[in-house]
């Protein structure tokens, strides 16, 4: 017998190492192959996931505790800073309601003294953006309101901080709107720091539009705030519009080049105001007299 497990030994019988390696590389390729085109082995990894799946959680537990204790003293600290700011912010807005208030009341009595129109506040309604058209040349968005719900082609849509744009198409549930830096959007602006009218035009990117046609001598800085005139009956008269971001002056040309950038988040916000109807501006007549009427 020990002379046999020594010829054994001595002559094996069986593949060698290499070929042993070969079939096993070629068994790999062909379940590869075959989990490949048939998902032959999906069941096996979904079974083989849910028995290893104790141990994964086993193992990631000491780091998820180490996670959550220490994301709570920073988070912590986070909180009472934000909470710090946000207080400091909630004073300073009180502030500035206490002296808009204070500012509309002053304007309304010197209106009725001129026995001026009274603006009445806009009448607003919400709608979400739904989705944005994939057209590199255009800049246009779809909300979720329609005529079903009262809206209108022409109507002016704006956000808490500015002017968007206008709806241009009316479709039963759904709207579309062109926004104000579409390419040849015109709006009415006016700069509110002299009256200066003009007219801003979008120029097909984002966050960029243009005033237009002003000579070279016109008063237009840079960091004045654009808003809308009302001329036109089709926006509100004094939503923000833009800042002016750049003038250039040249001699070449008879009118300046004025870059803006918009006052609105444009491509920020999921919600908009759709503007439901404009306060018309009654002129003030003269009569006889010189009285204003």
């Amino acid at each position: 017998m020990p002379i046999r497990d020594e010829q054994l030994q001595l002559f094996p019988r069986g593949p060698g190492a290499g070929a042993r390696l070969l079939i096993y590389v070629l068994i790999s390729i062909a379940v590869i192959v075959a989990d490949t085109r048939f998902k032959v082995l999906g069941g096996v990894r979904s079974a083989l996931s849910t028995l290893l799946y104790p141990m994964q959680e086993a193992v990631q537990t000491p780091l998820n505790v180490y996670d959550k204790v220490s994301g709570f003293f920073v988070n912590h600290a986070e909180l009472q800073r934000d909470n710090a700011m946000l207080r400091q912010r909630n004073l300073d807005y009180a502030g500035a309601v206490l002296r808009y208030r204070d500012l509309e009341q002053e304007n309304t009595r010197l209106r009725t003294l001129l026995h001026a129109h009274l603006r009445t506040p806009l009448h607003t309604s919400l709608a979400e953006i739904i989705s944005v058209p994939r057209d590199p040349y255009s800049r246009r968005i779809i909300v979720d309101r329609g005529s079903q719900d009262g809206v209108r082609a022409g109507q002016p849509v704006m956000d808490e901080i500015g002017l968007l744009g206008q709806v241009t198409r009316v479709y039963p549930y759904t709207s579309e709107i062109t926004l104000l830096t579409d390419a040849g959007q015109p709006v009415p602006v006016q700069i509110q720091r002299n009256g200066l009218r003009a007219i801003a035009f979008g120029v097909g990117t984002d966050n960029v539009i243009d005033v237009r046609y002003l000579p070279q001598g016109a008063d237009i800085r840079k960091g004045d705030l654009l808003v809308t005139s009302g001329i036109g009956d089709v926006y509100p008269a004094g939503l923000p519009v833009a800042t002016v971001a750049n003038v250039e002056h040249s001699a070449n040309r008879a009118f300046l080049r004025v870059e803006c950038i918009p006052e609105a988040a444009i491509n920020s916000y999921r919600q908009v105001l759709i503007v439901n109807d404009i306060p018309a501006v009654k002129p003030v007549r003269q009569v006889p007299g010189g009285k204003k009427k």
